[in-house]
């Protein structure tokens, strides 16, 4: 599984990995999405092109969760997948640009499952090695 969800005190930690960084943020993104609400139950109707920024991997994926989060409530949406469309270092900045899609928030069709507050650095990790890269942080719940 390319994400999974870690024991934490009060909220939960979200973990991902992939054998490139923009595979580990891509299914960060779905982890993030799955806790929320099952995305099978989200059809694939509008789609929502946000942004992130970060000094390094772990705050650019930081910053990736609480983008989607704001798209989220900004758009009153919920998102079936993503799609990176770039990714890029230019000196000290990591930017990446990607596409949610989704539809409205429908109550009565949607499973909710859980209200994510926040993506936190708490317990933030972003490290490459041979088998590619792992993310990890703790989201508010």
């Amino acid at each position: 599984m390319p994400w999974e969800l870690l024991d934490h005190q009060a909220d939960v930690g979200l973990q991902s990995t992939g054998k490139t960084l923009d595979d580990a943020l891509a299914d960060g993104v779905r982890g993030l999405l799955a806790l929320m609400v099952d995305p099978q139950t989200v059809h694939p109707r509008d789609t929502i092109e946000i942004e992130a920024s970060g000094t390094d991997p772990g705050s650019l994926y930081v910053d990736l969760l609480n983008a989607v989060l704001a798209a989220k409530d900004i758009h009153a949406m919920f998102f079936h997948d993503v799609a990176v469309d770039s990714l890029s270092r230019e000196r000290n900045e990591w930017h990446l640009t990607c596409r949610l899609t989704g539809e409205r928030i429908d109550l009565a069709r949607h499973d909710v499952e859980s209200d994510v507050k926040a993506a936190t650095y708490g317990g933030l990790r972003a490290r490459q090695d041979e088998h590619g890269w792992l993310l990890r942080c703790v989201l508010d719940l």
